[in-house]
């Protein structure tokens, strides 16, 4: 697994926690809960993502409501809930990164933690916040 694939996957699995039982960040971040082997890029990377993904988590939240058809966010499953967070954090604050390696590796983890049906909605509401959010001079 690439470096950046399993940093995201990592920070997937603590925001799991954060959202589902509201784990301690520092608890998160420290990484014990992960049995397999990080590299220091690797837990900087994933810590990167938690931490921003927290910081906006209420304006990311609104992005997810405004571009999905299920307008009550709990409705969404919490797997899918994370991963348009990484991804919509990643699209918005993570401009050195390309808008398309974004939505990839969103909908690989949908594959890979979700299930092929929930791929078409992650890329729907992705596909919708990249048109009519951001400028040409980012896309």
């Amino acid at each position: 697994m690439p470096s950046r694939h399993k940093s995201r996957a990592v920070a997937l699995q603590g925001l799991y926690q954060k959202d589902l039982v509201d784990t301690n960040l520092q608890d998160i971040l420290g990484f014990s809960w992960y049995d397999k082997p990080l590299t220091q890029e690797q837990k900087e990377f994933a810590a990167d993502i938690i931490c921003g993904v927290i910081e906006n988590w209420d304006l990311i939240d609104t992005i997810i409501v405004k571009y999905s058809v299920r307008k009550d966010i709990s409705r969404i499953s919490i797997v899918n809930r994370n991963i348009l967070r990484i991804a919509l954090y990643g699209l918005k604050f993570q401009k050195e990164i390309p808008y398309k390696i974004i939505i990839d590796e969103a909908l690989e983890m949908t594959r890979e933690f979700e299930s092929e049906n929930s791929v078409m909605f992650v890329n729907g509401i992705l596909d919708s916040f990249v048109k009519k959010e951001l400028t040409q001079d980012e896309i």
